[in-house]
């Protein structure tokens, strides 16, 4: 019988940044994070996390709402209904953008998005009564919150207050008219309003006005209205905000539901039991989910991400790696056979030594520009870097710069290589490049010389006398016999910074798209299964384990061979 190869997933996720949450009738709470959805116990301790690869529609999760019994969860691909006993299982779906709240209003369900507020089952959201400029139909679409008061559906936008009329929504002025609305609560007759210019009240037409700065949402706890926003919680008390509960650089969530409350945003998350606000403790995991690269070292991962800097992944514990040296906007990195850690950033060469000790390269040591986008190690023991303007060999002494006797304008040198006849390879926004470490000759290919689809080249990799390069828009060629090369195309796509790697017998690309894979000998590539995000930048394997770095967390994937 044909043996079937069964994958298993762990999700690798950063759930510090709160973005919703909603307490539960079983005193569980539900926080939305920019990685998933999480159930927290009243401890706080996670018990469960969802991502899209458990089906929800994308992995960073925009909003929560329970309308009429039935919890919507709105993501940044789009929004489900969802029941999560004795699984997360979607009953139904809305095609559209991020979804913030929800309202029932006569009989449906309606759902505040960034494309506006749409009634559940139709296909489009409702129209507005007025006529506006571009920017101003963007901003009141972008809608933050619903809510009914006295029989009257309002809808909070990024353009003021909108109420449903005739079957469209109208601007309602507040008090200086448009002011962002970032939450709304109803409250008997009285619509309370949160704005970035602070609380208002209003009840048949009259506004009160309440101050409190930029607000992002508001809820009702323990009886009293309270809001969050910039620097933290306010209670509305006699008539006026005062300060209480958590203070934080951003709160952008509250609720409450019998006696629970949670809020939180990007400096974690706050739970209120017995009147008393306790931070949660930061979940294990990325010190962001946007990846950018990775390495491997033994049994250890290196992780570096687009704005938050390098962490290792080892025994499933996590540790940043932090330094004054080490810049946080991470390229590439590479791990020297010595252990030694190099880290190209948007600053320059970094080094970890493996006593920890950080030193740096940047464009006073040498190299051609600040900025390095890629590195490959030299069979002589030297290091290959290509750089904002052109590449460098570093080893001893002042770094080399390549292709300067030929005076050849390199430009953005995104990938480097070495073949097997100890060939340097490099790619860059007019093409790949070929040359020796001499400096003598350089040869281009290109879409000029019929070898390929895209001259701007983002990734190479080599085997023996075959390379191939995956390039920004014209997916992955293959080039054999590289003194005179021939070229196959695999397909198209749109292939991330470094992004080609071996994968024992298979060549796998991190694209745009997602994971695609080719055997070696193939003519073709083909997707490789769900990830929390479609925009994979990096791949690497650890034994039986393959790692898959997102623009929304890291997934750990290992296969088993079973008969049907």
């Amino acid at each position: 019988m044909l043996a079937l190869l069964v994958a298993t997933a762990l999700v690798h996720t950063d759930l510090s940044e709160v973005r919703a949450c909603l307490p539960q009738s079983d005193g569980a709470i539900l926080v939305g994070t920019g990685g998933g959805l999480v159930r927290v116990d009243a401890t706080g301790a996670v018990t469960q996390t969802w991502t899209a690869m458990d089906g929800l529609p994308g992995t960073r999760i925009d909003g929560l709402a329970l309308i009429e019994g039935e919890l919507w969860v709105g993501t940044d691909a789009g929004a489900a209904a969802v029941t999560l006993e004795p699984t997360l299982t979607v009953t139904r779906t809305a095609a559209t953008t991020s979804v913030h709240g929800g309202a029932w209003f006569e009989g449906a369900r309606y759902l505040a998005t960034d494309e506006g507020v749409l009634k559940v089952g139709t296909a489009k959201p409702l129209p507005y009564a007025e006529k506006a400029a571009n920017a101003a139909k963007r901003n009141r679409a972008r809608t933050s919150s619903l809510a009914v008061v006295d029989g009257v559906l309002y809808a909070g936008t990024a353009h003021g207050l909108h109420k449903l009329t005739k079957g469209k929504l109208a601007l309602v002025t507040i008090e200086s008219g448009a002011n962002e609305v970032t939450g709304l609560l109803a409250d008997g007759n009285t619509l309370y309003v949160a704005t970035t210019a602070g609380l208002f009240a209003r009840t048949a037409d009259v506004v009160q006005a309440y101050g409190g700065g930029e607000l992002r949402a508001l809820a009702r706890i323990d009886g009293v209205i309270t809001v969050v926003g910039v620097g933290g919680t306010q209670q509305l008390d006699r008539g006026r905000l005062v300060a209480a509960g958590p203070k934080a650089t951003v709160l952008a969530t509250i609720a409450e539901q019998g006696g629970v409350a949670c809020t939180g945003g990007i400096d974690g998350l706050w739970l209120r039991a017995a009147q008393t606000w306790t931070a949660v403790a930061r979940p294990p995991g990325p010190p962001a989910n946007d990846l950018s690269a990775l390495a491997v070292d033994g049994t250890k991962l290196y992780v570096g991400t687009f704005d938050h800097g390098l962490a290792v992944l080892e025994a499933g514990t996590w540790r940043a790696i932090t330094s004054p040296r080490l810049d946080r906007r991470i390229n590439a990195i590479h791990v020297a056979s010595d252990h030694r850690v190099f880290v190209g950033t948007a600053a320059g060469l970094s080094i970890v030594g493996t006593d920890g000790v950080v030193s740096t390269l940047g464009k006073r040591d040498g190299l051609p520009a600040r900025g390095v986008l890629s590195l490959a190690p030299l069979a002589d023991g030297r290091m290959l870097v290509g750089t904002l303007h052109g590449a460098a060999i570093v080893g001893t002494g002042r770094p080399i710069h390549l292709a300067a006797k030929t005076n050849l304008d390199l430009g953005n040198v995104w990938a480097v290589a070495q073949d097997a006849t100890g060939a340097l390879w490099l790619g860059t926004t007019t093409g790949l490049y070929r040359g020796t470490v001499d400096d003598q000759n350089w040869t281009r290919y290109a879409v000029a010389t019929g070898h390929l689809r895209d001259d701007w080249v983002m990734a190479i990799v080599t085997r023996g006398d075959t390379l191939w390069a995956g390039t920004y828009k014209g997916g992955v060629t293959r080039l054999d016999t590289l003194a005179a090369p021939t070229a196959t195309h695999l397909g198209d796509g749109w292939i991330n910074p470094g992004g080609l790697a071996f994968d024992g017998d298979s060549l796998v690309a991190a694209t745009m798209e997602g994971l695609r894979t080719s055997a070696l000998d193939g003519a073709t590539w083909k997707p490789a299964g769900t990830l929390p995000s479609k925009d994979v930048t990096a791949t690497a394997r650890i034994g039986a384990v393959q790692f898959v770095a997102t623009r929304r967390g890291l997934v750990a994937r290992s296969f088993t061979a079973t008969t049907p």
